[in-house]
């Protein structure tokens, strides 16, 4: 992250249309977020990493999304992953190479023996990026998470690097 960041991640962390589908239910201040770009972050501390997600449009470079590892859990070797691209630059390719670009990352210089995400019922997009960035369903838990429209069930898919989905 860096302070040009700020108020696209601002914007995007503010977006109180997605909270349902994390732990978030309150905005966040723009020193806040300042303080969070300017931290001096290390991901054991942290339990957390998060990049901005880079691309060429028309020519020039533009930050269109961010990837996370959080639960970052250094004796289970494992961390979740989320990823978010901004609409006009989804089913581009992006996430994909996001994906496999923090794939890299985890297991080649954090050590860690897998990532997993976990999808809110009825995102097929996320569950078609993650299929196709090797990650297998392994799981569903039951009523995990409520949305503005009742409980959702949350399928969890997983990147074990010892299996195919090695970067």
């Amino acid at each position: 992250m860096e302070p040009q960041d700020l108020e696209l991640l601002f914007d995007w962390e503010n977006d109180s249309a997605h909270w349902w589908m994390g732990a978030t239910n309150l905005p966040i201040s723009r020193e806040a977020m300042r303080n969070f770009i300017a931290g001096n972050h290390d991901v054991y501390r942290d339990r957390q990493l998060r990049w901005m997600l880079d691309a060429q449009v028309d020519e020039a470079w533009q930050t269109i999304g961010a990837l996370d590892l959080y639960d970052v859990d250094p004796r289970h070797l494992r961390a979740g992953t989320a990823i978010h691209i901004v609409e006009p630059a989804r089913r581009q390719g992006h996430g994909l190479e996001g994906l496999r670009l923090l794939k890299a990352y985890a297991h080649h210089h954090l050590g860690l023996r897998q990532v997993y995400a976990e999808i809110p019922s009825g995102h097929v997009a996320s569950e078609a990026l993650f299929g196709a960035a090797g990650f297998e369903m392994s799981g569903m838990m039951a009523s995990w998470i409520r949305s503005p429209h009742g409980w959702k069930d949350v399928s969890v898919w997983q990147c074990l690097f010892d299996k195919p989905c090695d970067p």
